[in-house]
C-alpha cells in the first residue's frame, strides 16, 4: 500500500490502530498491527463474507476517513455492495460496522465470519457460545489484556470450534483457516475452554472465531457490528473504561469541540495547525491503568506507542492551546509522580513497570514554563514541586558529581541522538551500545541547557509558592550552570557552543545542531549570537536547502541520506533534519529577534517557513502534513522507511502562532509583537486562563476578544 494513503483510528483510550507498514488496509477488519497499550500486535481480527462455504471476492473501490473512522466501499460482482466502518472506541473497542446492500435481483444467504490467531501458549481461548475470549500478557513489560470478540448487535452470532494448527501466515485469508477445509462451520458442544494437544509443536498456533449468517433479500440493506473488546485485568493493573456515548463512541465530536479553530491565508500553515490537533487526539491516554495516575500523550506509532521523556515537554507546548489543560498537565504529571526511589525521571511509563536504566535528558523547564503561561495553576507547581527538587538533585549527583555545573551524557541514547559524532569522538565504540547503561562521559550542551532551564524555572516557581531556602538555592545553580556554560562550552573559532570532554576539559570539535540551544536562553552574549547566526545561515555549515541538519555539512560523517558507517539507520544524528530540533532553534532566534535582532528576525521567518513546507507534504508534492521523526536536508522529503510517521517531539504550534502569526502569550495576556511579517488568521476559542479568546489579525492589525 502507498504509505502516503495511511490512516490512523484511536479513540483517547489505550489502542491506537496505525500500522507503520499497512498491507492490508482495504481488507475487511483490522488485519494490520495495531497498538494495545505499549505492545505491538500483528492484527486484531479478520473478517470474510462466505457464500456456499466460500469467501466472496470483495473490491475495495474507495477509502474515506471521516470523523475519525475509516469508511471503506466494497463491491462484489454477484451484487452485493459493502461499506464498512472502521473504528477505535474511547474504551478500546476495535469495531468493524458492516452495512450491506443487496444491489442484485436475487435474495442472498451469506456468513461473515470474524476470525483472529494467538499463540498457544498463556490461557486457552475461552469459547462462550456466541464469542469467544483471549486472554494474555502483551509487551515489555508485560500487560494482563483480557480481549473479548463478539458481534454484539443481535443474537445470532455462533462461536466457531478453535483448532491447533501449524504453519499458515498472517494474511487475512479465510482459505489458510482449518475451517475452509470442513463440512461446514463447526461450533464446540459447550461454553468451555479449549483444550491443548499434547505435545504443542513450535511455531503452531491457534485459530479461534464466530459466524454470523445473513439474509439478504434482494434491493435490501442490512447492518451487523463486529468488535474486539480490549480490557487490562490482572496483577497491578485492573481498569474498565467508561461505556462512551453511543454518539460520539471514538470521541471524535467530544475532542474537537476543546479545540480552537485556526484559519489562516496560508494553506499549508493551517494544514500543519489541524495535523498537530490530529495527533494529540490520536496518540492521546486517559488516566486510570496501572501506572498512568494521570492523563498524558504517547510518543508516536508502532514502538513509541508510549508515554516518553524525551518528548514529553514539547508535548506539553502543543497540548497547552487545548482549552482543557487537563491534558497537558498530565502528561507533566504521569513521569513525576512515577519518578524513581533515587530521583531519577523515568525515561518511559508502562502500563505495568518503569525500567530503572531507562532515562532520557529533557526539556522539563521550558516545557513547563510554557504551559504554565497559558494554564497558570498552584495546584500543579505543588504537586510536582517536590519531585522536581528530587530530579535536580539527581542529575548534579548523577550526571554531574564533581559539581562544575555541567551535565554528563553517558551513553548515545538518553539525549536522543544516537549514531552521532558527538559520541564517537569520546569514544569510538559509543555505537555499539544496545542499553541505556553508562559507557563514556560527555558533558553535553543539550543536556546542560534543559538542567539550566529547569532550575530556572523552578526558582521562580519556588518563589511564586513562598519557598524562599528552595528558591535561593535554585538561583545560586542557575548562575553556576549559566557562568559555566557561557565560559568552558563556546568555541570562538567555530562560533558555536559544544560539548565537552570532561576528562580533559577540551571542546569536543563537533559541530552539533544542539550547539544553537543556547539561543533560547540568556545564556549567550550579543557577540556569541551574532557567530552562532554566521554558522547557522551558513550553507556551508548548517543552511540547507531545508535546513537545519543535526550536524554541520562539512563534518566528516554528515550523510543526508541517514546512513551511518555504511548502514541506513532509524534515529540517525549525523546530517537528517529533525523537527524537535528546529522547535528549539527557532525558539532561540525568536528570544533575540524580540531582543531587536534583524537577522535573528529574518532566519525566524525563512526557518519557520522552511519546517512547514516540510511538515505540510509541499516539499514532496503531497497535500498531506506529515510527522515524520526526520527528513532530508536537501529534498525535505521525510523518514517513511521508518514507517513511524505519527511522532510528537516538536513544538510546532508555539513556533507558528508565534513567528507566523505574530502574537506572544506574556504576563497572562496575549501581546502583539510581530517579529516578521505576520499573516492574518482567525484563531477561534484560544484558551488563556480561566478564560476563552478569540484572537484576529486582518490587514496587519491584531484585535482580540473574550468569549
Amino acid at each position: 500500500m502507498n504509505q502516503k494513503k495511511k490512516y490512523a483510528l484511536a479513540g483517547g483510550g489505550y489502542c491506537l490502530y496505525a500500522p507503520r507498514y499497512p498491507r492490508f488496509a482495504d481488507a475487511l477488519g483490522f488485519a494490520d498491527e495495531a497498538c494495545i497499550s505499549s505492545a505491538v500486535v500483528p492484527s486484531v481480527f479478520f473478517l470474510a463474507i462466505l457464500e456456499n462455504e466460500r469467501p466472496l471476492a470483495m473490491h475495495c473501490r474507495q477509502v474515506q476517513v471521516e470523523d475519525g473512522k475509516a469508511v471503506l466501499h466494497f463491491d462484489e460482482e454477484g451484487g452485493i455492495k459493502l461499506v464498512e466502518r472502521r473504528f477505535v472506541t474511547t474504551d478500546d473497542r476495535f469495531v468493524s460496522e458492516i452495512e450491506f446492500h443487496n444491489a442484485g435481483k436475487a435474495d442472498r444467504e451469506v456468513t461473515v465470519v470474524m476470525w483472529t490467531t494467538t499463540d498457544p501458549e498463556g490461557e486457552p481461548v475461552s469459547l462462550e457460545g456466541d464469542s469467544f475470549r483471549i486472554r494474555r500478557m502483551l509487551g515489555k513489560p508485560e500487560v494482563p489484556t483480557d480481549i473479548h470478540y463478539s458481534s454484539p448487535d443481535s443474537k445470532g452470532a455462533r462461536c466457531l470450534q478453535a483448532f491447533f494448527a501449524e504453519g499458515g501466515s498472517d494474511r487475512p485469508d479465510f482459505e489458510e483457516t482449518p475451517w475452509f477445509d470442513m463440512d461446514g462451520l463447526p461450533t464446540p458442544r459447550a461454553k468451555r475452554p479449549m483444550e491443548k494437544p499434547s505435545p504443542i509443536v513450535a511455531g503452531s498456533r491457534v485459530y479461534a472465531g464466530l459466524f454470523r449468517p445473513v439474509s439478504l433479500k434482494a434491493g435490501a440493506k442490512l447492518a451487523h457490528r463486529f468488535e474486539a473488546n480490549v480490557v487490562f485485568k490482572g496483577k497491578g493493573v485492573n481498569f474498565r473504561a467508561r461505556r462512551p456515548d453511543a454518539k460520539d463512541e471514538n470521541g471524535w465530536a467530544s475532542f474537537w469541540e476543546k479545540v480552537p479553530r485556526f484559519h489562516c491565508e496560508n494553506k499549508e500553515i493551517e494544514r500543519v495547525v489541524r495535523h498537530r490537533f490530529e495527533l494529540l487526539n490520536l496518540l492521546r491516554q486517559p488516566h486510570g491503568a496501572g501506572l498512568f495516575s494521570s492523563a498524558s500523550v504517547c510518543e508516536g506509532n508502532g514502538v513509541f506507542h508510549q508515554p516518553t521523556s524525551f518528548s514529553t515537554p514539547a508535548i506539553m507546548r502543543e497540548a497547552r492551546w487545548l482549552q482543557d489543560p487537563t491534558l497537558a498537565r498530565g502528561c507533566l504529571k504521569v513521569f513525576f509522580e512515577n519518578i524513581l526511589h533515587n530521583g531519577q525521571v523515568p525515561g518511559r511509563v508502562f502500563m505495568s513497570g518503569l525500567d530503572s536504566a531507562d532515562f532520557y535528558h529533557a526539556d522539563w523547564g521550558g516545557g513547563f514554563e510554557a504551559l504554565d503561561a497559558i494554564h497558570p495553576d498552584k495546584a500543579t507547581k505543588k504537586a510536582v514541586l517536590m519531585a522536581m527538587q528530587r530530579y535536580v538533585k539527581w542529575l548534579a549527583n548523577n550526571r554531574d558529581p564533581e559539581g562544575s555545573g555541567l551535565t554528563d551524557i553517558v551513553n548515545h541514547f538518553e539525549a536522543g541522538q544516537e549514531f552521532s559524532r558527538r559520541y564517537t569522538v569520546i569514544d569510538d565504540k559509543a555505537d555499539r551500545a544496545i542499553e541505556f547503561t553508562e559507557q563514556f562521559r560527555l558533558k553535553g550542551i543539550d543536556a546542560s541547557v534543559f538542567r539550566y532551564r529547569m532550575v530556572k524555572w523552578l526558582y521562580k516557581v519556588a518563589e511564586e509558592i513562598q519557598e524562599k531556602a528552595m528558591a535561593n538555592r535554585f538561583q545560586a545553580e542557575a548562575e553556576v550552570i549559566l557562568d559555566t556554560i557561557r565560559k568552558k562550552m563556546w568555541d570562538e573559532k567555530a562560533g558555536i557552543f559544544m560539548d565537552l570532554d570532561p576528562d580533559n576539559r577540551r571542546k569536543t570539535n563537533v559541530k552539533a545542531a544542539v550547539g544553537f540551544y543556547p539561543l533560547a536562553t540568556d545564556i549567550p552574549n550579543q557577540k556569541q549570537v551574532d557567530r552562532m547566526l554566521d554558522l547557522l545561515s551558513s550553507r556551508e555549515e548548517f543552511w540547507t536547502k531545508y535546513p537545519v541538519p543535526s550536524i554541520s555539512v562539512s563534518d566528516s560523517t554528515f550523510d543526508p541520506t541517514g546512513r551511518w558507517k555504511g548502514t541506513r539507520k532509524g534515529c540517525p544524528w549525523n546530517g537528517r533534519v529533525w523537527p524537535v530540533v528546529n522547535t528549539h532553534i527557532l525558539e532561540g532566534l525568536t528570544y533575540w529577534a524580540e531582543r531587536g535582532n534583524k537577522r535573528a528576525q529574518k532566519l525566524a521567518t525563512e526557518l519557520l517557513k522552511k519546517t512547514v513546507n516540510m511538515l505540510s507534504g509541499t516539499a514532496e508534492g503531497s497535500g498531506s502534513a506529515s510527522s515524520f521523526e526526520h527528513y532530508h536536508p536537501e529534498t525535505g522529503v521525510g523518514s517513511r522507511y521508518r514507517g513511524v510517521d505519527m511522532h510528537l517531539n516538536a513544538f510546532v504550534l508555539d513556533n507558528i502562532f508565534r513567528i507566523a502569526c505574530g502574537f506572544a502569550i506574556r504576563y497572562g495576556e496575549v501581546q502583539d509583537d510581530p517579529i516578521g511579517d505576520p499573516i492574518d488568521f482567525k484563531l477561534q476559542g484560544m484558551p488563556l486562563g480561566n478564560k476563552l479568546l478569540d484572537v484576529d489579525r486582518k490587514n496587519g492589525r491584531l484585535r482580540i476578544q473574550a468569549h
